[in-house]
C-alpha cells in the first residue's frame, strides 16, 4: 500500500564518480502543485523598477541513487542508501553538485517537470 503522503522524488540512476562543485542552500520543502520533494532557495532578482527584490525559487534536485523518502517521526524525511535520515522536510540544508539540463541528467524522471535538475553529490544540514 503506497503512503499517499509521500511526495515524490528525482533520482539519479546510477552512482556518480564525478562531482561538479556547487553549493546550494536552503529548505528541504515539498512542492505543492507537484507533491515532489524539493529545495526551497533564496532568490534574489532586479525587478522592473531597477530595485532588488527576492523570493523562494523551487528547486528539483537529483538525490543521490539509492535515497527514498519516507515518513519519520510524522514528517517527510530523506533517507540515504544506508538507511539513515539524513534531513526532515522543514530543515536548513547546504547541498553539493551543479545544475544540469534535466534531459542531460541521467534521473528516474524529473519530479517536478522543470527544465533543469539540481544534481546533489552531498548534503550537510546546517
Amino acid at each position: 500500500m503506497t503512503d499517499t503522503r509521500l511526495p515524490g522524488m528525482t533520482v539519479q540512476r546510477t552512482i556518480s564518480y564525478w562531482r561538479m562543485q556547487s553549493q546550494m542552500m536552503g529548505t528541504l520543502d515539498v512542492d505543492p502543485a507537484t507533491n515532489c520533494l524539493v529545495l526551497r532557495a533564496p532568490f534574489s532578482y532586479i525587478d522592473e523598477l531597477g530595485s532588488i527584490a527576492s523570493s523562494d525559487r523551487l528547486i528539483d534536485v537529483a538525490w543521490p541513487a539509492g535515497w527514498t523518502v519516507a515518513i519519520r517521526d510524522n514528517r517527510s524525511a530523506l533517507i540515504d542508501a544506508t538507511g539513515q535520515t539524513v534531513a526532515r522536510v522543514g530543515d536548513e540544508v547546504s547541498l553539493g553538485g551543479g545544475s544540469i539540463a534535466t534531459a542531460a541528467a541521467d534521473v528516474t524522471s524529473s519530479c517536478t517537470g522543470q527544465d533543469s535538475v539540481f544534481v546533489a553529490s552531498e548534503l550537510s544540514r546546517l
